[in-house]
């Protein structure tokens, strides 16, 4: 790896297979572009231009994914690899399947990597723009690929802490995850102080082999080893990279660099998305190499021109570096002096950005040391740094065995856990199938949104807006596209009325792609005010009470309707429910108290309401008992009265917030905070129905989710969106 490589990078020799036992290529037969290649019994059509190299003929070829290639064989322990080599083109490998490495992940669109097995041959696909490609050749050897996904961390266990460093894990605390499938196997756990270490250290673009680590353990002075655990610029194939292999390392007096080398900064289309996806990638990537929370990850991010990609690469790693943090993690970045270096560097105070805990810089010269010319001395400068200085020309040689590497000064010694996510803003999507891939945290001006409150609504395009009242009392809101991109929160500008230090919030979005919202001020007033569909912001207006010209409130919610008028609720100074009518044409009906449970107003704490394609509206309160109680505004205006909701074995579900969404089907999805302080979700179908509450899963395969809030929005495609406030 490096920050600094030429373009051109020296290939390694390919050796073109011969027809032999086991392999053979063949005249094209039907295409003039595509040529027949035939291994284990398995014929592969390939294009006419790839080379293809038998690796029983060649076992220190170098299985190189940066460029077109089909390779016959397992790969060999001791690869001859060029060492600064990243990268990601359409190639195959193709192995038989006794002997070849556990998949432990399936297709993976992260890493960009499709594999296939049919108890003969194993193949890894990769793919930079021409997935379809390697689909096809795989196909038709008449084998099918794996299913795609992105592999979800395992649930974590405590690290094994260095002095001084807790030892336990965010996963007891549910950070995030936004994977697709079952968690990969986590392998048994190196100790955290596993990625510290002083002194001189190494990096290869495939991990040696055991011979060569041990023999390089008694003669070489290198004691440290980066290693290319995942991503989808990993242009080595990596053999000798496995769980073991990274205990018998550890075992043997090693420490680690790990380096995981995804996209880079040309490339980043949504920064945000991308760098957490990354993060969650490489977290279940270190798992399974038993790396575990408290370890560093570092981003290999490869030298690039500033400053046309400066925001968006420091953007990403701020992605990267709070979903680390969020999964017990200590994020690292290694790249170039006068580019990665250089903007972290001049952004360190800028409270946007959210740094790493530790960088390795890439400058060649030849210093065995810390230092580096664009970082001040004061920054990363308790035991934070890796150098590396030099790439030698030719490959080194101790022990009897030669490996092309860079040479790195490392001194890395990190005694504090990750910082906490207590209070951040988590999104997570309930696909329309009823499955949850996860949560990803939602940033702000300063990283990771934290906050009191949180409010969401969707829209008809299916975007989605987000409300969130931050620790200094301001009220935030940020954009959700449909594509998933997140605009991040940014403060609402003070209009000088007390809405913007705002106690509570709600927001609906209207069929006409404008959304209402309203507040509880820091006067205890409710306030409202229109975002309409270009973008543009009403001011905020003071709402009358009953009979007064202010409404006094300790609770707010809101509902768009198909004819555009929206339902209001609030509670009042008096500890009773309100409702009442914002027509289509800006008028209002007032407010008027609700009936309760054999009462004649309806106590409670907490309420919740939306809007159902028929007209009507769904309602939810949390009664003066603690308890969840249901009803239905019916779309001619009447209500079905107030009934308790069954809890989890119990007759009813004691909870401290509540959130309902309805969705175009007619069903409603529910979400609450428990009253054990755990998010539960449950269904009311379009019969009237329920499903029964369940707690929702939290990241890390945890089996709750501990938070603070949970609010619940619908969208057009039947999917739900949940934003929970962490505990």
């Amino acid at each position: 790896m490096t920050a600094l490589r030429s373009a051109a990078v020296v290939a390694a020799a390919v050796l073109m297979a011969a027809p032999a036992a086991g392999s053979a290529v063949a005249a094209p037969a039907g295409s003039p572009d595509t040529k027949k290649v035939t291994y284990q019994g398995r014929v592969f059509q390939v294009p006419t231009a790839w080379p293809v190299v038998d690796l029983a003929a060649d076992p220190q070829a170098c299985v190189r994914f940066d460029q077109h290639a089909v390779y016959l064989g397992h790969p060999g322990e001791q690869q001859v690899c060029p060492p600064r080599l990243t990268g990601r083109s359409e190639a195959l490998l193709v192995e038989p399947a006794a002997g070849a490495a556990p998949d432990r992940e399936g297709s993976n669109p992260v890493a960009q990597t499709i594999r296939a097995e049919d108890g003969v041959v194993a193949v890894t696909g990769t793919y930079d723009t021409d997935q379809p490609l390697v689909r096809r050749i795989i196909t038709s050897a008449g084998l099918t690929p794996a299913p795609e996904h992105r592999p979800e961390p395992a649930p974590a266990a405590a690290p094994t802490a260095p002095a001084g460093k807790s030892a336990t894990p965010k996963s007891a605390a549910a950070p995030s995850s936004r994977a697709m499938a079952a968690p990969m196997a986590a392998a048994a756990q190196v100790p955290a102080s596993a990625t510290n270490y002083t002194g001189k250290g190494f990096d290869a673009c495939t991990a040696p082999s055991s011979a060569a680590m041990n023999a390089w353990m008694t003669s070489s002075p290198y004691r440290a080893v980066g290693i290319y655990i995942g991503g989808v610029r990993r242009g080595c194939a990596q053999p000798n990279l496995t769980s073991s292999w990274v205990q018998q390392q550890q075992s043997a007096g090693w420490s680690f660099m790990p380096l995981y080398v995804g996209v880079q900064a040309p490339k980043i289309a949504y920064p945000a998305t991308e760098g957490a996806n990354a993060a969650d990638d490489a977290v279940a990537q270190a798992q399974a190499l038993g790396f575990g929370p408290g370890t560093i990850l570092y981003y290999d991010m490869e030298g690039y021109t500033t400053p046309q990609y400066s925001a968006t690469v420091l953007a990403f790693l701020t992605a990267w570096t709070n979903e680390l943090h969020a999964w017990g993690y200590n994020s690292g970045v290694y790249s170039s002096s006068s580019s990665g270096m250089k903007d972290l560097a001049a952004n360190a105070g800028n409270s946007a950005y959210t740094m790493p805990d530790a960088v390795f810089s890439a400058n060649w010269n030849g210093k065995e040391d810390t230092a580096d010319p664009s970082i001040p001395a004061g920054y990363w400068s308790n035991h934070q740094r890796a150098h590396q200085y030099a790439s030698p020309a030719n490959p080194e040689s101790w022990g009897g065995y030669s490996i092309a590497i860079d040479q790195d000064y490392v001194d890395i010694q990190l005694t504090s856990a990750p910082p906490s996510l207590s209070s951040a803003l988590f999104l997570g999507v309930r696909q329309s199938s009823g499955a949850w891939p996860g949560f990803s945290p939602l940033t702000g001006g300063a990283g990771v949104f934290r906050g009191s409150e949180a409010a969401i609504a969707g829209l008809p395009g299916g975007s989605s807006q987000e409300l969130g009242i931050g620790l200094d009392g301001r009220l935030y809101h940020g954009v959700r596209a449909a594509n998933g991109s997140w605009s991040g929160f940014a403060a609402l500008p003070d209009d000088g009325t007390p809405a913007t230090q705002a106690r509570r919030a709600a927001i609906a979005g209207l069929p006409d792609g404008s959304s209402q919202v309203l507040t509880v001020g820091s006067d205890g007033n409710v306030y409202h005010r229109i975002r309409l569909s270009d973008g543009n912001w009403s001011g905020f207006a003071p709402l009358p009470g009953v009979g007064t010209p202010t409404m006094a409130a300790g609770d707010v919610a809101i509902a768009g309707l198909p004819d555009g008028s929206a339902q209001v609720l609030a509670i009042g100074n008096d500890g009773n429910v309100y409702h009442q009518t914002r027509f289509s044409n800006g008028s209002w009906s007032g407010f008027a108290p609700l009936p309760g449970v054999n009462s004649s107003r309806m106590a409670a704490g907490r309420v919740a309401i939306t809007g159902l394609s028929d007209g009507s509206s769904q309602v939810l309160a949390i009664g003066n008992d603690g308890n969840v109680y249901h009803q239905t505004r019916f779309a001619d205006g009447n209500w079905s009265g107030f009934a308790a909701l069954p809890g989890v074995g119990t007759p009813t579900m004691a909870a401290r917030t509540v959130g309902i969404a309805g969705l175009p089907d007619g069903s409603s999805q529910v979400a609450v905070v428990g009253g054990d302080g755990n998010v539960y979700h449950e269904t009311r179908f379009g019969n009237g129905s329920w499903s029964g509450f369940a707690a929702v899963q939290g990241p890390y395969g945890a089996s709750t989710f501990p938070a603070q809030r949970a609010a619940i929005a619908g969208l057009p495609d039947g999917s739900s969106q949940l934003v929970v406030t962490r505990s």
